[in-house]
C-alpha cells in the first residue's frame, strides 16, 4: 500500500500487515509526523469514462502491433521500478511503524522495556567536534549551522543515527529545533553556494546516508550538519542531543 505525506508529498510503500489506520507514522523526506488514513475509493461508471481515441483503442489484431506489445512491456517494467524505488525508499528511512524497540520513541507513556532499549540505543552515541558558526549563503542569505561527529560508544553497528538541534535565547528558551539523520558531510563551498533546495536534498542524499550512517562500527564516527536559514536575531546559545540510533539488523536478529 502507498502511503503519502500529507505535507511534502512524498510517497512510499508500506505493506498492509502494517497499515492501520489512526497509526502515527513519520515521513523519511520532511520528517512529518501524521496519521494513516484509508484513501476513499471512486468508481467510475462507464458514462465517467472518456472515449477512446483512435490510437488508444485495442488493435483488431490478436496480439497487437509490436511497437504497441514493447510500449506495454515498457511501461509495465517503469512501474514495477517505482514500486520497488518506494519501497526502497521506506526500507532505508522506515520510520519502523511496528518495532517498538527501534522506533524513535519520545513519549513517556510507552512500555519500560521498549524505553529502556530506547535509552540504551541513545545513550550508547556520543557527540564530538560541535560547532556553531554563520555562513552567508548566495541566494538563502545569512544561516546559523551546527556540526559535529556522532561517535558510537556501543559494543555493536548501529543503523540510522539522528540528531535535534535547538536554538535558545538567553532565558534558555528553545526558539527553533531541527532533526536530522547523520551521515551528509557538507564543504563550506557546498553551504555557501547551494540553494535551500539544493542543500536539503544533500542533507537527506538516500545513497549518502546508506553508506556513512548504516552498520556503523564500534568506534566509529559519521557526521552530522544541521542547517537554521534566517536564524532568530536573538539566540545566544545552542544545544544537540541524540534522537535515534538503532541496532543494525544483525543485533536485532539475535546475530
Amino acid at each position: 500500500m502507498l502511503v503519502t505525506c500529507s505535507r511534502c508529498d512524498t510517497t512510499f510503500s508500506l505493506s498492509d500487515e502494517l497499515f492501520k489506520p489512526g497509526r502515527k507514522v513519520r515521513c523519511s523526506n520532511c520528517r512529518y509526523v501524521f496519521p494513516l488514513y484509508v484513501q476513499p475509493v471512486v468508481q467510475a461508471g462507464p458514462e465517467d469514462l472518456p472515449p477512446l481515441s483512435a490510437e488508444a483503442r485495442p488493435d483488431p489484431v490478436p496480439g497487437g502491433h509490436p511497437r504497441k506489445a514493447m510500449s506495454a512491456v515498457l511501461s509495465l517494467i517503469a512501474a514495477v521500478l517505482l514500486v520497488l524505488l518506494g519501497y526502497g525508499g521506506y526500507l532505508l528511512y522506515g520510520v519502523l511503524f511496528s518495532d517498538p524497540g527501534n522506533a524513535l520513541d519520545k513519549d513517556a507513556s510507552a512500555p519500560d522495556a521498549a524505553r529502556a532499549d530506547y535509552e540504551r540505543r541513545i545513550k550508547s552515541i556520543a557527540l564530538e567536534d560541535i560547532r556553531q558558526f554563520h555562513v552567508d549563503n548566495a541566494s538563502a542569505g545569512r544561516m546559523l549551522v551546527i556540526q559535529g561527529m556522532a561517535a558510537n560508544r556501543s559494543d555493536g553497528n548501529k543503523d540510522y543515527i539522528a540528531v535535534e538541534a535547538s536554538l535558545l535565547d538567553a532565558d534558555n528558551k528553545v526558539l527553533s529545533k531541527a532533526e536530522q539523520l547523520c551521515g551528509v558531510p557538507l564543504t563550506l563551498f557546498q553551504l555557501q553556494t547551494l540553494g535551500q533546495a539544493e542543500l536539503k536534498e544533500a542533507l537527506n542524499s538516500r545513497v549518502t546516508i546508506l553508506t556513512n550512517n548504516t552498520d556503523v562500527p564500534p568506534g566509529a564516527k559519521t557526521p552530522f550538519v544541521v542547517i537554521f536559514p534566517s536564524p532568530p536575531k536573538d539566540v545566544r546559545t545552542f544545544e544537540v542531543r541524540v534522537i535515534e540510533a538503532r541496532d543494525s539488523p544483525a543485533r536485532r536478529q539475535g546475530g
